[in-house]
């Protein structure tokens, strides 16, 4: 786990470095300084190019993992609201039956979330 954590931190290190430095160049080339981006950006030279493809390979990494998540949580999600409806309407059902009512003011109102109509 100590490892994981030792790898990560590096992991996001030379990400956040290598971001900082595109955003570097990028700014100054904006403001329209003269850059040698290839320089700068460590084109030619076969490490720097390699932490390049590192860093991006990993970015693109993290990033479907985060996609996958999400995927994940949104099929998860429409069950999780089916059952919070059908508490509710468990719980509507047992108020009704207690006979919550305002000092003789009845009002007749439902606390269910409206559902779309199912198709199967």
């Amino acid at each position: 786990m100590l490892t994981l954590k030792n790898e990560y931190s590096t992991f996001s290190r030379k990400s956040d470095a290598k971001i900082k430095l595109l955003k570097d160049v990028l700014d100054r080339v904006q403001r329209g300084e003269n850059v040698d981006v290839e320089k700068a950006l460590g084109t030619g030279d076969e490490q720097q190019e390699q932490e390049w493809r590192d860093v991006i390979s990993n970015i693109e990494e993290e990033d479907r993992m985060w996609e996958a998540k999400d995927r994940r949580k949104a099929k998860k999600q429409p069950q999780e609201e089916d059952k919070t409806e059908v508490d509710g309407a468990e719980k509507v059902g047992e108020q009704g039956a207690t006979g919550d009512m305002d000092s003789g003011n009845v009002k007749a109102t439902s606390n269910v979330a409206k559902r779309s109509p199912v198709f199967y």
